[in-house]
């Protein structure tokens, strides 16, 4: 009330809006450094309600709120009551945030009834397919931002590059951080690179990306993973279901997985010792092919090799999951190098060279 009284006035109310009643602070002795507040002093003072004056506190409910992405407000209201529905052309912004979750939600109100298939263009604000369901497929030709698929729960999502685009797409990051955050069911085709913490707490969707950041996979519990691409360090930390397809034909970025939660096999070598080995193959390949038809030259190069790529893969597990994997395992021949086998150190790290 002192501050006030020194501006003045009796209420808050009564400043709202008058820069003139501010006092520029006494320089202090000794020369220390203040404020310029010229610029706020000297400006001119703006209009405020009588509502507003009358009660300051509510200024954050009198703001008006945006709707996450507006094309995607006005899809819905568009298409109301329709069954199936397929559209090209449609452009977005980084200002379209969330852009899928509307249509997902009026999906499962029973609004709106699948498939709703759409071919969009241009930058993608964050949570890009964010909860989209059964019956939503989005393919967004451009980038996108981080938490791509956040919460994905059976829908298909594929983000590709642009046709010009001068680079090799499979060493370009073409969508953010986080994606497929807590996802439980669908599939994700990323055709390039993403960023750090990819499919964290994932429990039940199937996803492809061409390399990966840092703490891919971590404590997921259930899902299918394909990196063919590098991958970041502390790769499976905390991971406790689900596997993950890591193309690395030297070996070199095994050491990047968590070795106190996951251990590393070549896929060949699964093939041939283990009773689902040849099931774990064609999932491998049904994904990857999957990816090929969305639009990766990295994968139709890939399928169109002649050796098996098979040897070229490892199959990423929780520990607990490669345990049982082995025990029930057939007996590996003599002739068998060792190096088909690795379940990786404690401290992330190989010992030797015999184990790549």
């Amino acid at each position: 009330r002192r501050e006030l009284a020194a501006a003045g006035a009796q209420t808050v109310g009564e400043v709202v809006g008058e820069s003139r009643r501010l006092l520029a602070p006494t320089p202090v002795r000794g020369g220390a450094r203040t404020f310029h507040l010229a610029a706020v002093v000297g400006a001119p003072p703006w209009s405020a309600s009588r509502a507003r004056r009358a009660d300051p506190a509510a200024a954050g409910r009198d703001v008006p709120r945006q709707p996450a992405s507006p094309l995607e407000k006005n899809l819905v209201a568009a298409l109301g009551g329709q069954a199936g529905f397929s559209a090209g052309g449609l452009r977005l912004s980084t200002a379209d945030r969330s852009f899928g979750a509307a249509l997902s939600g009026a999906l499962e109100r029973g609004r709106l009834r699948g498939p709703i298939r759409l071919e969009l263009r241009g930058a993608a604000g964050q949570s890009f397919g964010a909860f989209a369901g059964p019956g939503l497929d989005l393919r967004l030709v451009g980038q996108a931002n981080d938490y791509v698929g956040k919460g994905l729960s059976g829908g298909r999502l594929v983000v590709a590059p642009e046709l010009d685009l001068a680079a090799d797409p499979s060493r370009q990051a073409i969508a953010g951080n986080t994606c497929l955050y807590g996802a439980t069911g669908g599939r994700l085709h990323l055709i390039g690179r993403a960023g750090m913490r990819f499919a964290v707490r994932n429990s039940g969707a199937e996803a492809v990306v061409e390399g990966l950041g840092q703490h891919g996979c971590e404590y997921m519990t259930g899902g299918v993973v394909v990196v063919l691409g590098p991958v970041g360090a502390n790769f499976g930390a905390g991971m406790t279901g689900g596997r993950a397809y890591l193309l690395d034909p030297d070996g070199r970025h095994v050491a990047a997985l968590d070795g106190r939660s996951v251990g590393a096999t070549r896929l060949s070598a699964v093939a041939r010792e283990r009773p689902d080995g040849v099931a774990l193959v064609d999932e491998f390949r049904a994904l990857v092919e999957a990816h090929r038809d969305a639009g990766s030259a990295l994968a139709a190069r890939l399928l169109a090799e002649r050796h098996e790529p098979e040897s070229d893969v490892w199959l990423v597990e929780p520990r607990t999951a490669a345990a049982a994997g082995a025990a029930v395992a057939q007996a590996p021949s003599p002739s068998r190098e060792t190096r088909d086998r690795t379940a990786v150190p404690a401290g992330g790290a190989l010992r030797g060279a015999a184990a790549v």
